[in-house]
Formats: structure tokens, sequence, C-alpha cells
């Protein structure tokens, strides 16, 4: 499998799960923006796209129709992505609970993380290992990246083995997440 119509699911609005519609697809190479514009009652992504080891991106309007999301987890996990990580990706999901292992081990995304990235996320509780072993990413952690995450209980593992990043870790990165419980390896082999 090497490439998806944009429409694959264009008359199936009833969907609730996507958990692992596209898992191990290893010659898939692209993802077409509107794949799940009529795809509004979507609550779990998890395992997705994991293993799809030949993605060349993430187009920046893939959730923007799908509200009800609460969990990303394992979505793009074990993926070589190449490029960078769109700001809006997440834009239009304010339900998402968790990001856990979402961008796990996709060593081939480049550039830094966007600042405003998770900033219409305020229901998230879980970031355990979101860009663990991302050696790839590259520059600071921004400062106001989890600025509107307030409900965050684990940090566990989020950036482990990120090699790439540089720069000092933010005075306020974590300002604004006072229920957090877990940091265990948050920032290890760093």
């Amino acid at each position: 499998l090497t490439g998806i119509p944009e429409g694959l699911f264009a008359h199936c609005p009833n969907v609730t799960s996507f958990h692992g519609t596209f898992a191990s697809c290893s010659g898939l190479i692209s993802i077409p923006e509107g794949l799940f514009a009529n795809c509004s009652n979507v609550t779990s992504f998890e395992n997705t796209f994991s293993y799809c080891r030949n993605l060349t991106g993430i187009p920046e309007g893939l959730f923007a129709h799908c509200p009800n999301v609460t969990s990303f987890e394992l979505t793009f996990s074990n993926c070589s992505l190449t490029g960078s990580i769109p700001e809006g990706l997440f834009a239009k999901c304010p339900n998402v609970t968790t990001f856990e292992n979402t961008f796990y081990n996709c060593s081939g995304l480049t550039g830094s993380i966007p600042e405003k990235l998770f900033t219409h996320c305020p229901n998230v509780t879980n970031f355990e290992n979101t860009f663990d072993n991302c050696s790839g990413l590259t520059g600071s952690i921004p400062e106001k990246l989890f600025e509107n995450c307030h409900n965050v209980t684990s940090f566990y593992q989020t950036f482990d083995y990120c090699k790439g990043l540089t720069g000092s870790i933010p005075n306020n990165l974590f300002a604004h997440c006072p229920n957090v419980t877990k940091f265990n390896s948050t920032f290890s082999y760093c």
C-alpha cells in the first residue's frame, strides 16, 4: 500500500475509532489532508499510522474536522516521518486527553517543536513518551509548549533520547501544569 484516496472515509460519519487502521503499512508514503474530513465523531486515533516507515510528512489539517478525539496514543509511533510537525496539527482537537507515544521513535522528524502545538488541547493529562527518541528534532523546547495544559499529570519520558535538542530548558516550561505527579526521565539522554 503506497497511497490512500482522500475521500476513503467520506461516507463514514459515525466512525469513532481508527485504531491501527494503517499500522505497519511500510510502503505508505503520504497521507491526504482531507482523509478524516467527514469523521467528526472519532474519539481514537490510537496506532493509526504506527510503523508506517516511509511516510514523508503529516498534513497540517489532517485532524481539523475531528473535535471529539480523546486519544492520539501511538498515532505516528515508529514512523520515519521526514520534515517538521505542523503547528496546527491538533488545533481543532480540544478534547484530547492523551498524547502518549504520539511521535515515539520518529527519528526523521526535523526542525523545532512548534510552540503552539498543544495550545488548543486544554484537557490533556498524559504526555508520556510523546517525543521519546525523536533524535532529529532540533532547537530549543518552546517555553509556551504546555502553557494551556493545566490538567497534565504525567511528563514521563516526554523528551527521552531527544539528542538533537539544544539550548536550555525554558524556566517556565511547566509553570502552568500544577497537577503533574510524574517527571520520571523527562529529559534523560538529551
